[in-house]
């Protein structure tokens, strides 16, 4: 499972130079007169997701603290749940990607618009990837903890 990680780092390595390109040669998002479904276009996002506005510092130090808190998660379950582990790392390589942009350009660099509304780069589908796994995860492992306390209590019946 933790082979996966490698490619994964490779997309957010590549989201980087796709960022570099796409600021030397698309248009801005303004510009589009007639969107499509998706469009290729730079949106700078100055704030979190979503372009919830916040200050730089605040943006930077959460995503330092967050990354610090995931990092710990995937340490700890290293062994006993590689899933967890793998899941947090997606997380933190797409939120290293987008920390990048921010000390770099100031603001992160979304390219792929979509419905003229929602902009996104690889490193934002590589946390929402991670987010889902571990939402997909957390909900596997609840029905099984469930599984097995109901075979305890049964079995004690007995």
């Amino acid at each position: 499972m933790y082979l996966l990680l490698l490619p994964v780092a490779l997309i957010v390595l590549l989201d980087e130079w796709i960022k570099f390109e796409a600021l030397r040669r698309l248009p801005a998002e303004a510009s589009i007169a007639a969107p499509y479904w998706i469009e290729f276009a730079i949106h700078k996002n100055f704030g979190l997701a979503f372009d919830i506005p916040f200050r730089m510092g605040f943006v930077v130090f959460a995503t330092i603290v967050i990354g610090g808190f995931l990092l710990r998660i995937a340490i700890k379950n290293f062994k006993a749940h590689p899933e967890i582990t793998f899941a947090s790392s997606l997380i933190l390589l797409g939120a290293l990607g987008n920390l990048f942009d921010r000390i770099v350009y100031g603001f992160t660099v979304d390219y792929m618009i979509f419905f003229s509304r929602s902009a996104i780069n690889f490193s934002d589908a590589t946390i929402i990837l991670g987010v889902l796994t571990l939402l997909l995860v957390s909900a596997r492992k609840k029905n099984v903890d469930k599984i097995s306390k109901n075979a305890t209590m049964s079995s004690e019946l007995k």
